[in-house]
């Protein structure tokens, strides 16, 4: 997964203004993503009262929209803290597996962001007892929904496939809350 190069006391603004070009570059030069010809994919930030778009075309061009836009494919809502220590890596894996280009770049896995529509909520219990809440919006949907509560270990092992989310629900590590059927359509993405 892509490694963001930054310091803990980022400003978001700073982040996106300075160094999602210069990352974008870096991993194009190291990744083939071909067989992201002919797509545009649509990826929004908005953390806290920040909005940023990138707009990812052919799987070459990258253009920072600062504002967002209205119809994102894929939006990820954060507090700016928590968006902080995902891209410094003070925390890794949180969000990795939605805001990695790379990962992204998958064919399958893009058109099935695609055809995903809805809003999953995290509630992310930390180890200091404090919550890390974000939600991944799919499409600009609002519904159907489904939130799920579990320690941020438990997600990043699962973001990383050290660990299975069914498994962790029927452990009773996952708490679930909503549209079931559109939390086991999520399950690729997840």
């Amino acid at each position: 997964m892509v490694q963001f190069n930054v310091p803990e006391d980022i400003t978001v603004d700073d982040f996106f203004n300075n160094h999602v070009a210069a990352q974008f570059k870096e991993i194009m030069a190291e990744t083939d993503l071909a067989s992201m010809a002919n797509t545009e994919f649509t990826l929004q930030f908005n953390i806290d009262d920040h909005k940023y778009c990138l707009k990812m075309t052919n799987g070459t061009d990258l253009e920072i929209i600062s504002g967002g836009i209205d119809n994102p494919i894929f939006t990820l809502a954060v507090k700016e803290d928590d968006w902080r220590d995902a891209v410094s890596g003070k925390v890794e894996g949180t969000f990795d597996r939605f805001i990695d280009p790379i990962q992204i770049a998958d064919k399958s896995r893009y058109n099935k962001l695609l055809a995903t529509k809805g809003t999953l909520n995290l509630e992310l219990l930390k180890e200091d007892d404090s919550m890390v809440k974000a939600s991944l919006i799919f499409n600009n949907a609002p519904s159907p929904a489904m939130t799920i509560n579990l320690k941020l270990s438990d997600w990043v092992s699962m973001q990383t496939k050290e660990a299975d989310g069914t498994a962790l629900f029927m452990s009773g590590k996952m708490k679930t809350n909503g549209d079931l059927m559109f939390l086991m359509g999520l399950q690729s993405l997840l």
